[in-house]
């Protein structure tokens, strides 16, 4: 009996070890969602893995729960401080908020319509633009839109294409009168932003549509030798302080904009990321107003994740988010409905 309960002393030792390990990491994820240092770069991947991270602290909670045992409190305090930063990535549905009404904008990553046959489906353009007609957006914004395709979308009457190498880039597509176009470079980078002026009855609407640089991290096949983890570490700070730069150079066009303005983007980065809260800083983030469920947007293997969002500005008017269920490319195309 004293080599049993020997023995449970020191495996929940280790436990409570692995729970203040757990809990450091929170914080990290914490720190890195408003404060920025190229010192915290590595440590930005963290933000992908935040679900997973948070849920074993509800294990631990429940766990030290269920042994009225006084070390629940670190992971009591961990969910208190979490609720009070908005850090929760579930929303419960609120069906009173079922509006679609007013301007609707979608967004979508179309990854090349599927130009290289990654979805084992010869049919995607076609389905892509079967979808798009069907939900009859007034505007769609595209990130990795591929020219080759372009006559998918001829049912728009305007756009705006800007396309880099291998004839891959941005567009917006709408029926309303576009008076006038520009194009936002990010230094050192294929990715970029462009944007839209629109005359929408009297008024004018500014649209962005940005695509940020990638991590590209494939986590099933990464090799743990030591200059494999090094170039890991390495393209990890590379990308984190691209999309910093890119961040504040969007940012800054956005607030010299004399309209309101709307900002479709695949950011490549969760809503628990420094760029991410630059960001919502300026503007209102419409899955926080009017989405529901974890938001996920994008196909990842392990978890949930949302890197694809569209932000409008704090005098718009947010009616309804929808995050469309159906597999065109690895993203989720996402719809908002405002008014303004």
């Amino acid at each position: 009996m004293n080599f049993l309960k020997y023995s449970r002393g020191w495996v929940e030792k280790i436990l409570f070890s692995i729970n203040i390990f757990n809990s450091l990491l929170i914080l990290i994820c914490c720190i890195l969602n408003y404060y920025y240092h190229p010192i915290f770069s590595f440590f930005s991947f963290l933000t992908f893995l935040f679900p997973i991270i948070y849920l074993l602290n509800i294990i631990f909670l429940i766990y030290w729960l269920i042994k009225i045992d006084v070390r629940v409190l670190l992971s009591l305090i961990v969910v208190a401080i979490l609720s009070y930063n908005s850090f929760f990535f579930y929303k419960l549905r609120d069906t009173s908020i079922d509006n679609r009404e007013g301007f609707h904008i979608m967004s979508f990553n179309a990854r090349l319509f599927n130009h290289y046959k990654w979805i084992k489906n010869e049919n995607i353009p076609a389905d892509i633009k079967e979808f798009v007609f069907k939900k009859k957006p007034d505007l769609l914004a595209i990130q990795e839109y591929h020219g080759d395709y372009q006559y998918l979308l001829d049912s728009f009457k305007n756009k705006h294409i800007h396309l880099s190498g291998n004839n891959v880039g941005q567009s917006i597509h709408t029926n309303y009168k576009i008076i006038e176009r520009g194009i936002v470079d990010f230094d050192n980078s294929i990715n970029n932003a462009i944007f839209v002026d629109l005359l929408i009855d009297k008024d004018t609407l500014r649209v962005y549509n940005a695509h940020f640089e990638s991590f590209k991290v494939d986590l099933l096949n990464l090799k743990t030798d030591f200059n494999s983890f090094k170039r890991l570490i390495n393209k990890i700070k590379t990308v984190y302080l691209a999309q910093k730069e890119q961040s504040n150079t969007l940012i800054n066009d956005i607030l010299k904009s004399p309209y309101k303005v709307i900002l479709a983007i695949d950011l490549n980065n969760t809503q628990h990321s420094f760029v991410y809260n630059e960001i919502k800083n300026k503007m209102m983030d419409m899955f926080e107003l009017k989405g529901y469920g974890f938001g996920s947007t994008y196909d990842f293997k392990f978890m949930p994740i949302r890197i694809d969002y569209i932000f409008v500005s704090k005098s718009i008017s947010p009616k309804f988010f929808e995050i469309h269920k159906i597999k065109l490319s690895d993203h989720k195309p996402i719809s908002a409905f405002i008014d303004f």
